[in-house]
């Protein structure tokens, strides 16, 4: 009997000899990746979610301006390119008249500018 390993009948001869003549890789050390730029962020605060009004406190997109939102009711569900999707309601800065966010609620009943909690 021959010591040899049995061989896999599925393995082409060629195979084995480009196993064999590939150089193995060598490791190159790691360098660490430079650091990405941090992505912009928008501070919000939930507060009486579990109230019929709820309250929202956020900043604007665009001029960080703070703001208090009163919302109540259920997200509206419309149709985008004939399927179903909810309609998310556009609320307005006081202070830059741009959309400072997008809420997904029934209805906005009141928009205050306020001073924002996160700037310091």
């Amino acid at each position: 009997m021959s010591d040899d390993k049995p061989r896999s009948v599925y393995a082409l001869p060629n195979e084995e000899l480009e196993q064999q003549s590939k150089p193995q890789s060598v490791s190159k050390p790691r360098t660490q990746k430079p650091e990405l730029p941090a992505e912009r962020f928008q501070h919000i605060k939930f507060l009486d979610c579990d109230k019929p009004v709820s309250r929202i406190i956020f900043e604007c997109w665009h001029c960080f301006q703070g703001i208090l939102c009163e919302y109540t009711g259920e997200p509206i569900r419309g149709e985008y390119k004939g399927r179903p999707s909810i309609i998310q309601i556009q609320v307005q800065c006081p202070n830059c008249e741009q959309t400072a966010i997008r809420l997904n609620t029934g209805e906005v009943l009141s928009t205050t500018a306020i001073p924002s909690p996160w700037k310091q």
